[in-house]
C-alpha cells in the first residue's frame, strides 16, 4: 500500500481537520448546518469535503428526519471513520442533504483562518527629465 494522495482546502477561511492525523477535511465555508446529531454525537453537515473516502456498502436507513441512502466515510490520511455521506433522500424537503457529508464534531478540530499574505510594496521608478 502506498502513500495516500491528500488534498488541501484552497481558500483562506478556517478549516475542519481530522483530529487523528490533522489532515484537511473541509473549509468552514462548506458548512451547511451545525448542531445536527450524528449517530451518537453532535455533528456538522458539510457541502464539500476533501480527503474522505467511502468505507463500506451503501445502506438504506430511517433517521429522525426521514429515510435515506447512506454510505460511511473515513479519513484518507488515517482511515478513521468520520461519519456518513448522504446519497439519496426519500422526502422532497430533505433533498438538500443529497451529496453532503455528516461528520461528527468529536472527529474534527478547527484550524483558524490563514492570515492574508501582505502584498509586496510597489516599486516606484523615478524618471529623470532634462529640459
Amino acid at each position: 500500500m502506498g502513500r495516500p494522495y491528500l488534498q488541501y482546502v484552497g481558500d483562506r477561511s478556517a478549516r475542519y481537520c481530522c483530529r487523528s492525523c490533522n489532515c484537511d477535511v473541509a473549509s468552514s465555508s462548506a458548512l451547511l448546518w451545525e448542531g445536527i446529531m450524528g449517530s451518537r454525537q453532535p455533528a456538522v453537515l458539510l457541502r464539500e469535503t476533501v480527503n474522505v473516502e467511502r468505507c463500506g456498502e451503501e445502506r438504506r436507513e430511517r433517521l429522525s428526519t426521514g429515510r435515506y441512502t447512506l454510505v460511511d466515510i473515513s479519513c484518507r490520511g488515517c482511515y478513521k471513520k468520520l461519519g456518513w455521506h448522504y446519497l439519496c433522500a426519500a422526502t422532497p424537503d430533505q433533498k438538500y442533504k443529497e451529496g453532503c457529508s455528516l461528520i461528527e464534531v468529536a472527529s474534527l478540530h478547527i484550524m483558524p483562518a490563514r492570515p492574508q499574505e501582505p502584498e509586496a510594496p510597489a516599486v516606484q521608478h523615478r524618471v529623470a527629465v532634462q529640459c
